[in-house]
């Protein structure tokens, strides 16, 4: 009898034993995988942060390189596993304020999110009897710019399009100039007020196509498209060889940044160039009507395109 209770207590014993060991690595089993988890999870967090601050510089630098005075002014992110996607809005500075005239989105990380978009663009022409020029989202035309050292079957002039305008607006302008300037020796004094510079950054090659397409071409089709010309702004009227330099030197940087092969293209052309001979061949102008007219008549002025328009408040 004796033995048979000593069975039975050792058999419970055992017993308490296994549950307390299963107790025990289940306990293990979840303070690891909440231990696994949290580190998963900031792992992933800082790889997609990281690939997405490394995205952000390269599409802001795009887009301040292809939209005169543009800029990204709002991210929101979407995070996955190691990447995710951005959806982004592209703002443009109009002397006076700043307006949002597009939104995108692109991808980043390791695994970039599946993206799928739909839509009809704006890049159309009337007819074929006009210009083939394209449209942002908010429905403001693309400015046209024309090469001092092409020769185009015709050019654009907005002038008479501006001036039938009403009512007190702001105009963005973009004017070609007659010939390359080196930026000592522009035509102009005293520029506007915020004023974006179009720089000769294009190769022998590239400038070989172009003269190509605008000689065999309709002169419809043949242009520069504003996400095609490369420069930068100067916000004062006047300014200094220290102050160009600077914008300059940041120019190179947005051409290294991007990853557009067009800059990459741009950057190895003006890498060694000294900032003496660097050119300009033409500049986009903020203002009101009378500002503009001030300075569209000049006869340096090859070519005129009308950008956005804003009112004037």
């Amino acid at each position: 009898m004796d033995e048979i209770t000593e069975d039975l207590f050792d058999e419970k014993k055992i017993n308490q034993a296994i549950r307390r060991g299963k107790r025990k690595t289940i306990i293990r089993t979840v303070i690891i995988s909440i231990v696994v988890f949290v580190v998963l999870t900031i792992a992933n967090f800082a790889i997609s942060a990281y690939f997405s601050e490394k995205a952000f510089k390269q599409w802001d630098a795009y887009v301040r390189l292809s939209t005169p005075n543009g800029y990204i002014s709002e991210t929101v992110d979407s995070t996955g596993i190691l990447g995710g996607q951005s959806h982004y809005k592209v703002s443009k500075d109009m002397k006076i304020k700043p307006v949002v005239i597009e939104q995108k989105q692109y991808q980043f990380g390791l695994i970039p999110s599946v993206l799928i978009s739909r839509g009809r663009g704006g890049s159309i022409g009337v007819g074929g009897d006009d210009w083939q020029m394209g449209y942002k989202e908010n429905g403001w035309r693309e400015m046209l710019f024309f090469h001092p050292e092409v020769t185009y079957k015709k050019y654009k002039d907005d002038q008479e399009l501006i001036h039938e305008m009403e009512g007190d607006k702001i105009y963005e302008v973009a004017l070609s100039f007659d010939q390359p300037y080196k930026w000592d020796a522009l035509p102009l004094f005293d520029f506007p007020e915020m004023t974006w510079f179009w720089l000769n950054a294009y190769s022998e090659e590239q400038l070989k196509t172009i003269r190509q397409e605008a000689k065999e071409n309709d002169w419809p089709a043949t242009f520069v498209r504003e996400n095609e010309a490369l420069g930068f702004s100067m916000r004062e009227p006047t300014y200094s060889t220290a102050e160009w330099k600077y914008e300059y030197e940041e120019f190179l940087k947005l051409l290294q940044t991007s990853t557009f092969p067009q800059h990459k293209t741009a950057y190895d052309t003006m890498k060694e160039m000294n900032m003496d001979d660097v050119e300009v061949l033409g500049i986009v102008i903020y203002g009101t009507m009378e500002e503009i007219e001030k300075i569209i008549t000049k006869p340096f002025v090859k070519a005129s395109s009308l950008g956005g328009v804003i009112d004037n408040y």
